[in-house]
């Protein structure tokens, strides 16, 4: 593998990529010429998507005293009445039993991720609507309107949704308002998305496939370098290490696009593929790689064997790597809710480290050296898997990684992509998000 031209990769790939852009194709077809230059077969594959256009979303205190609060609209959440949904205001904490009491005709603000069954207990006692909190208290002025759209949260809810940055939500707490008014108003727009998937056919025992993913888009205002170029540039240098070193087993390069909105690209591929999956005896999946500062992580959707030689093997091979058991919000949870054993590499950082989901996420804080750790460790892995004469991996799941898969089938699909903490593990009803994975995606608001 070639670390510089990983870092070309990296460079060339760090611009923003929504799903269903022109960006969004630009992207897709960067790495399927990529692929082609490398001798590597590769297809693009289409698929729908919903987004929303939001065309007006306003929050305003009409008592005691006027004021209003810059917000965002919540796609895919009911639009209010013409005038717009107007009554109390109360500020809902963690979800408890005692948060839902006196709600009726009220807006209310919560705080971290509205699940459905608190959303169904919201409308059923009569909240007129409610505003999710984003950004940080530390944020440069400059970026604070850069409130990333929720579109995967508004799915199916049945009440009107904003977003607020965190310091408007203080200030309007302290305020206590007695009236207050909401207005949003909001389509759904149909786009394009992008998979790219490139095959190395095996010698001897090609019937079998280890499927290798990385989403490739990006949120709004980000360049999404770490997240996530460089897992895309670890998929990449990946396929040109095994286009180089043939393996017995067939190797699928998947670029998933649309995972920032609810993993909907490696869904749809699942859905494609359906009669395929029974082949794949793996999937391993990248979400961000590479920063200078930070700690390798595997959360394993798999058998405990699976999860006991990943961690031998990082033993022997002197590769601190901090493991474990559950559903990781990115795409190997799509193969994980097919029956497909899983896993997600990613090297994350520190707290205070560096930062998604804004213009931070820069080459900045990215390193050559650091990105090669996941890519060199997982290309010793993959190969003893591609290689063994039996098939290593059991397709069976540990009794922790079933419970999750039944609490992920609770739930809408979307809700997944908004909280990338390690392991999935759930608080209350209504989930406040950790700092970013010790920081990673917290900012997956």
């Amino acid at each position: 593998m070639d670390k510089n031209r990983a870092w070309d990769l990296l460079k060339e790939m760090s611009f923003i990529r929504v799903a269903g852009t022109k960006e969004d194709l630009k992207t897709a077809k960067l790495l399927k010429a990529h692929c082609d230059e490398a001798g590597v077969s590769a297809v693009i594959e289409d698929f729908e998507i919903e987004n929303s256009v939001i065309s007006e979303a306003t929050f305003e205190v009409l008592e005691p005293e006027y004021c209003s609060y810059p917000v965002i609209g919540i796609g895919k959440t009911p639009n209010t009445k013409k005038d717009g949904a107007v009554g109390g205001f109360k500020y809902i904490e963690n979800g408890l039993e005692a948060n839902f009491t006196d709600i009726k005709d009220k807006v209310v603000l919560v705080q971290g991720m509205v699940r459905p069954d608190a959303m169904k207990k919201l409308a059923d006692k009569g909240a007129l609507g409610y505003i999710m909190i984003g950004g940080d208290f530390y944020e440069e002025e400059s970026i604070k309107h850069e409130l990333r759209p929720s579109d995967a949260f508004g799915k199916d809810n049945p009440l009107p949704g904003l977003k607020m940055h965190i310091d408007d939500a203080e200030k309007l707490v302290r305020s206590n308002p007695t009236k207050v008014r909401m207005v949003l108003k909001n389509r759904k727009k149909k786009a394009t998305a992008h998979n790219v998937i490139a095959t190395i056919e095996g010698t001897d025992l090609k019937d079998e496939v280890i499927i290798f993913s990385a989403h490739c888009d990006s949120v709004p205002y980000s360049t999404g370098s770490w997240d996530n170029a460089t897992g895309s540039v670890t998929v990449m240098e990946l396929m040109h290490y095994f286009s180089k070193n043939r393996p017995r087993r067939t190797m699928k390069f998947l670029w998933c696009g649309a995972e920032e909105i609810g993993l909907v690209g490696s869904r749809k591929y699942c859905e494609a593929h359906k009669d395929e999956l029974e082949k794949v005896i793996f999937n391993i999946n990248f979400d961000m790689t590479g920063v200078t500062l930070g700690y390798e992580h595997v959360c394993c959707s798999c058998s405990e064997e699976t999860m006991h030689a990943i961690q031998y093997l990082a033993n022997v091979e002197n590769y601190p790597l901090d493991i474990e058991l559950g559903m990781y919000s990115s795409d190997s949870s799509s193969f994980a809710g097919a029956g497909v054993p899983a896993c997600t590499f990613a090297r994350l950082n520190p707290r205070g480290g560096a930062q998604i989901h804004n213009h931070h996420d820069t080459m900045e804080h990215l390193d050559p050296d650091s990105f090669m750790i996941t890519a060199n460790f997982v290309a010793k892995f993959a190969s003893q898997i591609a290689n063994s004469t039996v098939n290593p991996i059991p397709r069976k799941f540990a009794d922790k990684v079933k419970k999750a898969l039944e609490e992920r089938k609770r739930f809408m699909p979307d809700e997944e992509k908004e909280d990338k903490k390690p392991g999935g593990k759930k608080g209350g009803k209504i989930e406040e998000k950790p700092a970013k994975k010790d920081d990673k995606k917290a900012e997956k608001e």
